[in-house]
């Protein structure tokens, strides 16, 4: 699929002979595509269950798809929803008449947070806002590419991460078996999954975007012997620790990864990394390369 050097994760998990997408732009990381799927065309996506390197890709499509299990009955995916390609799980995507295609494929290992404490997101995407806004800046992407700048893969790869992280968050939330109502305090700590990035977040928002007082979001975190301030500077302090231990961000500094990692400043990253007891930023930065 594509070119080898490009979409090696991906090739090992869509099975496709002569598969070549129409259009392919990476962003360091992250890939995106366009394909022209014919009228009962098959895609085979294979588990990759515990490979490092495993991609999880949305893709969005122009009409009518089914998605199901090698074997067994398909579910039909909606006109205007996506389908969630897991490493995990093996899927058959059929395209029930001609329709384009447009994809975003992410390394799960940025990702994989998301099934930490909360239901996994549904191989059926349904639309909603942020699946809407990623699928029109895929199409953005694809049919206007732009020159790049010092930063644009970064950023454009970040943002895209963002996106299909928040994507399924909100999947996984309107996945969950309606029998079993979804407690307070996960949909909490989604939103401080899919906000953290905001440095103007903060608890207040927090309490307003789950419409209950401030003291009654802090009695929530209470009853599980946290806080949501400690919550939301530990889920900054996770990201900022992956962007300093990762290589390919290398380029940036410590005051970039703190304004990406939603502390806005150097000095507030310091404050947090020391409140959780570990190295400065550049120490730990140093010791990951190591």
């Amino acid at each position: 699929m594509g070119n080898v050097n490009e979409m090696l994760g991906v090739v090992r998990a869509l099975r496709r002979d002569g598969e070549v997408p129409l259009r392919t732009r990476r962003f360091r990381q992250v890939l995106v595509t366009s394909h022209v799927m014919e009228s009962g065309a098959e895609w085979t996506w294979a588990s990759a269950a515990g490979d490092d390197a495993a991609y999880a890709g949305i893709v969005f499509s122009q009409g009518a798809m089914r998605l199901g299990p090698l074997e067994g009955e398909r579910e039909r995916v909606p006109d205007d929803g996506a389908t969630f390609l897991h490493p995990a799980r093996s899927h058959v995507l059929v395209a029930e008449a001609s329709s384009a295609v447009a994809c975003v494929w992410v390394p799960w290992s940025t990702l994989a947070e998301i099934e930490e404490g909360m239901c996994p997101p549904p191989s059926v995407v349904p639309s909603t806002m942020l699946s809407a806004g990623l699928r029109s800046f895929l199409a953005t992407l694809l049919i206007h590419p732009a020159p790049p700048t010092r930063y644009t893969d970064y950023l454009v790869e970040r943002t895209l991460v963002e996106m299909t992280f928040g994507t399924l968050v909100e999947a996984a939330g309107k996945g969950v078996d309606a029998s079993r109502e979804p407690r307070p305090i996960d949909r909490a700590r989604s939103l401080v999954l899919v906000r953290r990035e905001d440095p103007g977040f903060n608890v207040a928002e927090l309490a307003a975007e789950m419409h209950m007082s401030t003291r009654h979001l802090q009695r929530l975190f209470a009853e599980e012997g946290s806080s949501p301030a400690e919550e939301l500077r530990r889920s900054r302090v996770e990201l900022a620790k992956e962007l300093l231990n990762d290589p390919t961000y290398s380029p940036l500094s410590v005051e970039e990864i703190a304004v990406h990692a939603g502390f806005g400043t150097a000095a507030a990253l310091r404050r947090a990394f020391s409140a959780f007891g570990l190295p400065t930023p550049g120490k730990a930065r140093r010791d990951g390369r190591g």
